[in-house]
């Protein structure tokens, strides 16, 4: 009987466990993953915008979604994926957006401007789909997950080890 309540805490403290370890990833997609995603969502967008206003809007949006440095690639890191480097990218954006309002509807330089924009907005979001797997596999995130992994493997030998003890194994 004492070795079957112990078997029950240990199983309800692996399940707590395992319950806390999802909320763990569910925050961290929440906070890290999800504004990238969404900054890539108002991006594109603002790719299919027909305003200087509206382009505004949208990048004024993600500048507000993105961090305002660092680079996550921890292995190689480029210029195209330095998070300052495209805050940078977003401002001039939004000054043009600001000069190509001034400018006559319907015309050549207005026309020549909003393209020049989407082009730049493309260009944006690819950088940031590159970027997007690294945060996902960061230094840190790879030693927490094989903590993770450490730690429940040691939950199991545990487990095996209380049935073996209490005689529940035949093998």
């Amino acid at each position: 009987m004492k070795g079957n309540i112990g078997t029950r805490l240990l199983t309800i403290g692996t399940l707590g466990f395992l319950c806390l370890g999802c909320v763990i990833v569910y925050f961290g997609y929440q906070t890290t993953i999800y504004p990238l995603d969404k900054a890539m969502g108002y991006l594109s967008r603002a790719e299919s915008a027909q305003t200087p206003n509206m382009i505004a809007n949208y990048l004024r949006s993600v500048k507000l979604l993105l961090p305002n440095g660092g680079n996550p690639v921890w292995s190689f890191p480029s210029p195209r994926t330095d998070f300052g480097l495209i805050q940078n990218d977003l401002e001039a954006m939004l000054l043009r957006t600001n000069s190509i309002s001034l400018v006559e509807p319907n015309s050549v330089a207005y026309n020549t401007g909003l393209e020049d924009l989407h082009s730049s907005i493309k260009i944006i979001e690819s950088n940031l789909e590159e970027a997007t797997p690294y945060i996902c596999v960061s230094l840190t995130n790879i030693l927490l997950s094989g903590l993770w992994i450490g730690v429940i493997a040691l939950i199991f030998v545990a487990m095996r080890r209380a049935r073996t003890k209490l005689g529940y194994e035949t093998t």
